[in-house]
């Protein structure tokens, strides 16, 4: 059993940690011999078919729906002319990912057509976190319908973490296993940088940082409050923001609100390696999201040894134990951020500590080389039943 056909929502050169994750399985079972195809959305109006790292990639022409969040297929000729041809190969599994996304829905579709072994990863351990009731009514309302025929459909369901896992059989399905998301601690480790001179930061600052998707559920919102209360606690405050997204130009105005903009750096999307730059000169590493399967930038800034403050969403407690690994905290609570942003502050052996501990966690817990070989058992033992 040597095929696979992946159906995911966002892949290269869209930027997130979904498609990260995505890409980082994909190419690694390559070499472990297998052929893998992806079918994703042309997000980013790029080549309709390429190949990347020897992963064939087949992009669908799409709608970029809710302000860019929610990519839906068309149904073009392009879009039928690489699903005709795909459903001339003969695959050994299909694998989606996340339920609440069209190309999840397709997968089912393909899977269901051909007759073939569905696995579904479910990367969201809550329904989706959205300001507009509205839509918050028709997402929930998606998943317990077409999103619980895919997984209810699916030979096996993978939760990136325990909490995913329970969100799998809130939608319906007991075929349903943990396997974590993965991080490549080889790659993610303090560099020495210059990276503070680079962007006008004295050494002798307190840098905290964060890097996602700019979108309302990523929760800046709460960070950029709750920095502007503690602003006076440390002779010099910066607060570093990586990444970009629809919601930027609303945090943006919200910074400019407080009377700390200066101390607001809006760095933009950055390459992987200026996201390692950017953690190696970081002091506290923030995660204040409202919704996550297992968070990939907090998985990254374990990997670099920073401590961490994140709030207790999704997965996020599989990775961080408060003054173990990490401080968590309550999703919305921005007095309660505040507070243990000025603690942690003042405490440079604590923050020491979290971060060795962190980093051993990260080795042990998240290592890609056993993630990929659990994927590789569970397809074998699909494909031999």
């Amino acid at each position: 059993m040597k095929q696979i056909l992946v159906f995911a929502a966002y892949f290269h050169p869209h930027v997130g940690g979904y498609e990260k994750i995505v890409y980082e399985l994909s190419r690694r079972l390559v070499q472990k011999g297998y052929e893998v195809d992806i079918v994703t959305c042309n997000t980013e109006r790029t080549l309709a078919c390429e190949e990347l790292d020897g992963l064939h990639v087949y992009r669908l022409p799409c709608w970029n729906a809710l302000n860019s969040l929610y990519p839906i297929p068309k149904p073009s000729p392009t879009s039928f002319r690489i699903l005709r041809s795909l459903l001339r190969q003969n695959y050994d599994i299909v694998h989606t990912h996340t339920r609440f996304f069209v190309t999840a829905f397709l997968g089912f579709l393909f899977a269901k057509f051909k007759r073939i072994p569905l696995v579904h990863t479910e990367h969201g351990a809550r329904h989706s976190i959205v300001p507009n009731k509205l839509i918050d009514f028709i997402s929930r309302a998606y998943d317990h319908t077409l999103g619980a025929l895919v997984v209810k459909s699916a030979r096996r369901n993978i939760g990136v973490s325990q909490a995913a896992c329970w969100f799998l059989k809130h939608l319906g399905t007991a075929h349903v296993q943990v396997i974590y998301n993965g991080i490549d601690t080889n790659i993610f480790k303090r560099e020495k940088t210059n990276y503070r001179q680079k962007l006008g930061i004295s050494n002798e600052a307190l840098v905290i940082t964060f890097v996602g998707r700019l979108i309302y559920a990523k929760g800046v919102q709460d960070l950029i409050s709750a920095f502007s209360k503690i602003k006076d606690t440390a002779p010099e405050l910066k607060l570093l923001i990586v990444g970009d997204g629809p919601y930027r130009a609303d945090l943006e105005n919200l910074a400019q609100q407080t009377d700390c903009a200066s101390d607001i750096l809006f760095l933009g999307q950055k390459s992987q390696d200026e996201v390692i730059d950017v953690l190696s000169v970081t002091d506290i590493f923030v995660n204040p999201s409202y919704s996550e399967g297992l968070g990939i930038s907090s998985l990254e800034a374990a990997s670099i040894g920073l401590p961490i403050i994140a709030t207790d969403v999704g997965g996020t407690s599989e990775i961080i134990t408060t003054h173990e690994t990490g401080i968590l905290v309550k999703a919305g609570d921005v007095g309660q951020l505040a507070e243990e942003l000025c603690r942690l502050g003042a405490n440079i052996e604590l923050r020491k500590k979290l971060g060795e501990n962190a980093r051993r966690l990260a080795e042990q817990k998240f290592n890609w080389d056993k993630i990929v070989q659990e994927y590789i058992e569970l397809y074998t033992g699909l494909a031999e039943k």
